[in-house]
C-alpha cells in the first residue's frame, strides 16, 4: 500500500532521472518539499447534512376565554433557527394551517412566510442563527365537559411550553407526551409549565375538577335552552321525539331537570355523559351526568301517548331552571290519520321548509305543520280525525301464461304460470277446472303441497322481495291434465276448455294451444273471452316485473325453502314438479286485464 501513495508522490514531482517505465527518483529536499506542500493543501468542503435546523424553541401561551368559556389560545413563539451551507435559498416549515398566524419577524424585521400546501413556511435566504419570532392563535373545542387544542410542532431539539389559564380554579389538565409537567398559581391564575417532545403535536386537555373547585360551587350557572319536538299522530298513538339542545355557561353542571308532559310516556333517554335518569309522580324527569357539563350539551327524548280521535295537546318538554327556553314544533300523520291545529296559544304557525334539521331529518314523511315558541307557556292543541281505511290490493298476478297441448283423443295437459306479487296474503285461492286433475304445483320455483277448501285450491306463497323501492315479483306454477272429447268420424271436432279461477285480479293473460301437426285449426273462429293474435305480446309492464333482481328472484327462493322447511308449504310426501312436454303447431290467444270472470276458449279443427 506504500508504494503507489509514493509513487503518486513522485510522479508530481519533475523527474530527476529515469531508471525504468515505472520509477521515478528525486533528492531528498526535493520530495520533503513536495511532502509539506501537500499537508498545507486545505480539505475538500464537505456538504452538510441538512439545509437547517431548529436549535430551541420556546411557547409562552394564554387562554383566552368569554363569561367563563374558553374560545382560543394565543401563543408568542421563539424559536433560533440556523441555516446551514454557504448561502442560497432555504424553505423552513413552520406551523400547521390548524393555527391563524397574526405576525412573524426574522432577526427583528418582517419574516417571508407563505402558505404551501397544509402549513406556512418561511422563505429566507440569509444564513447563520437567526432568531425568528411568531404570533399565532390556536382555536379551542369543548365537548362533553373537556376542553383543549391540538396543532403540529416545528421540529427543534428543545422545546418548552409555558401556559396561563384564566383563572387560579383548580382542573385536570394534561400535555401529552410532556417530558416534565408542574403547575403554580402565578399571579391569581394558573400556569402550567412542560418540556415537549422534539417531534409530533401539541395536545392539551383539561377539564374542571368540581371535587376541589371551591369557586366552582359558588358560582351559578346559566342555561339556555332550545326544545326541537317531531310529533306523529298514527292510528290511536301520538309518538314525539324532542331534542333538547343546552348552553351551560359560567359553571357546569351534573345534573339536568325537565317537566314532561301530562299522559306521555318517556320510552329512552340518550346524551352526552348521562348516567342515569328518573320520572316522578309529577312527570318531572332529573338526568345525571357522569360529569360537570359545560357548554352544548344534548339530550334526546323518545315519547308515546294513547290518543282518541278529538283534540289532543302536542306533548311539549320544558327545561326546568333556565334562563330561557325556545323551541320548534314539527307535526306529522302517520296512517289514515287527519291532522289540524285548534286554537294556538304563545305560539306562532311557521312555514314548515323553516323547521330546523333536527325535525325534517327525522322522518320521511310529509310534516304537515309547524310552529315556534318561546317560554314555557306554549299550548299547542292537535285536532284528529280518524278515517276508515279503503279496500286495496295486496296481491296482483301481474301475468298469466298457459299453455295447453292437446292430443288426437282430446285429452288436454296444461301449465299456468302466474308472476305474482304478494305483500301480506297467506294462500292463492284457485278453482280449477270441472274434471281437472291436479299433477304439481311450485312457488318460487319450488315444488310444494298446496291444500284444499272445498272447491278451491289453496297455494300457500311467499312475501314478495323489495326490488327498486317496490315488490318484486315471483312465479307460481300450476300443472293439470283433463279428459276432452275426441273428433268425430271425420275427423272435426273443437278444443274447449278454461283456465283456472283466480281470486286476484290479472292485468294481462296470454294462452298459446299446441295442436297436433295434421289438425287443421280455425284460431280466427275461435270464441272465448280471448281473442287470437299472431303472437303473444308480452306488455312491457309484465315484462319489467319478469325481470326482477337475480338477489330478489333468490331471497324468494330462499323464503319458499324455509317455509317449506317449516311445514309453511304443506306436509306429507315431498311433491314432483312436472315440466310440460311441448309437441304440435302453436296457436296464441291472449287478454289485458282478467278480472273475476272466466277464462275460456272454444276453437274448431278439423283434420284429425
Amino acid at each position: 500500500m506504500r508504494r503507489p501513495f509514493a509513487l503518486a508522490l513522485l510522479l508530481a514531482a519533475p523527474p530527476v532521472a529515469a531508471q525504468s517505465p515505472d520509477l521515478v527518483t528525486m533528492g531528498l529536499d526535493d520530495f520533503l518539499r513536495l511532502y509539506e506542500q501537500s499537508r498545507s493543501r486545505p480539505p475538500a468542503p464537505v456538504a452538510p447534512p441538512r439545509a437547517h435546523s431548529v436549535a430551541v424553541m420556546d411557547l409562552d401561551g394564554e387562554i383566552i376565554d368569554e363569561g367563563g368559556s374558553p374560545l382560543s389560545a394565543r401563543f408568542t413563539s421563539r424559536a433560533r433557527v440556523v441555516v446551514h451551507g454557504e448561502g442560497g435559498w432555504v424553505r423552513v416549515p413552520l406551523l400547521s394551517d390548524r393555527v391563524a398566524l397574526e405576525s412573524a419577524t426574522l432577526n427583528g424585521r418582517p419574516a417571508p412566510v407563505v402558505l404551501e400546501g397544509d402549513g406556512y413556511t418561511l422563505v429566507t435566504d440569509q444564513g447563520g442563527e437567526l432568531d425568528l419570532r411568531l404570533t399565532f392563535v390556536a382555536p379551542i373545542r369543548t365537548e362533553a365537559g373537556r376542553s383543549g387544542f391540538s396543532f403540529p410542532l416545528m421540529p427543534a431539539g428543545a422545546s418548552t411550553l409555558r401556559l396561563r389559564l384564566p383563572s387560579a380554579d383548580p382542573v385536570e389538565l394534561t400535555v401529552a407526551n410532556a417530558g416534565a409537567q408542574q403547575e403554580q398559581i402565578v399571579g391569581g391564575r394558573r400556569v402550567v409549565t412542560a418540556s415537549l417532545p422534539p417531534r409530533g403535536a401539541l395536545d392539551v386537555r383539561w377539564q374542571r375538577d368540581t371535587q376541589g373547585d371551591a369557586a366552582a360551587v359558588a358560582r351559578e350557572p346559566r342555561i339556555y335552552s332550545e326544545v326541537t319536538t317531531l310529533v306523529g299522530l298514527g292510528d290511536g298513538v301520538l309518538t314525539a321525539t324532542a331534542t333538547v339542545r343546552s348552553n351551560i355557561l359560567f359553571a357546569g353542571v351534573d345534573q339536568l331537570q325537565l317537566q314532561l308532559p301530562a299522559g306521555v310516556t318517556l320510552l329512552d333517554l340518550s346524551g352526552d355523559g348521562v348516567q342515569d335518569w328518573s320520572v316522578d309522580g309529577a312527570q318531572r324527569l332529573t338526568v345525571k351526568l357522569a360529569y360537570a357539563a359545560e357548554q352544548a350539551h344534548t339530550l334526546r327524548l323518545r315519547m308515546e301517548q294513547v290518543v282518541v280521535p278529538g283534540e289532543v295537546l302536542a306533548p311539549l318538554v320544558v327545561p326546568l331552571g333556565v334562563e330561557r327556553t325556545k323551541g320548534w314544533v314539527g307535526v306529522e300523520s302517520r296512517g289514515t290519520v287527519e291532522v289540524g291545529a285548534g286554537e294556538v296559544q304563545g305560539a306562532t304557525p311557521v312555514d314548515v321548509r323553516g323547521l330546523p334539521a333536527d325535525i325534517l331529518g327525522l322522518t320521511s314523511n310529509p310534516v304537515l305543520l309547524g310552529f315556534k315558541y318561546l317560554g314555557a307557556d306554549a299550548r299547542l292543541p292537535l285536532w284528529v280525525s280518524q278515517h276508515e281505511e279503503a279496500d286495496v290490493l295486496v296481491t296482483l298476478l301481474d301475468q298469466a301464461e298457459a299453455t295447453t297441448m292437446f292430443t288426437r283423443d282430446g285429452r288436454r295437459l296444461t301449465s299456468v304460470r302466474y308472476e305474482v306479487r304478494n305483500n301480506r296474503r297467506q294462500f292463492l285461492r284457485l278453482r280449477l277446472p270441472e274434471g281437472a286433475e291436479l299433477w304439481s304445483v311450485a312457488v318460487g320455483e319450488k315444488a310444494v303441497q298446496p291444500a284444499r277448501s272445498g272447491e278451491d285450491l289453496l297455494i300457500p306463497l311467499v312475501r314478495s322481495a323489495a326490488s327498486g323501492g317496490a315488490l318484486a315479483s315471483f312465479g307460481v306454477e300450476v300443472v293439470y291434465v283433463e279428459a276432452g272429447a275426441p273428433p268425430d268420424a271425420a275427423g272435426r271436432g273443437a278444443f274447449e276448455a278454461r283456465l283456472p279461477a283466480a281470486d286476484a285480479p290479472t292485468t294481462w293473460v296470454g294462452w298459446t294451444i299446441y295442436a297436433p301437426d295434421d289438425a287443421k285449426v280455425r284460431a280466427r273462429r275461435a270464441t272465448g273471452s280471448l281473442h287470437a293474435v299472431p303472437g303473444l305480446s308480452r306488455p312491457l309492464g309484465a315484462v319489467d316485473v319478469l325481470l326482477s333482481g337475480p338477489a330478489a328472484q333468490l331471497q324468494v327462493q330462499d323464503q319458499a325453502r324455509a317455509q317449506a322447511a317449516g311445514g309453511g308449504m304443506g306436509e306429507g310426501a315431498a311433491p314432483v314438479r312436472v315440466r310440460l312436454p311441448l309437441e304440435g303447431v302453436p296457436y296464441a290467444f291472449e287478454k289485458v286485464l282478467a278480472l273475476d270472470e272466466e277464462l275460456w276458449l272454444k276453437v274448431p279443427y278439423s283434420g284429425l
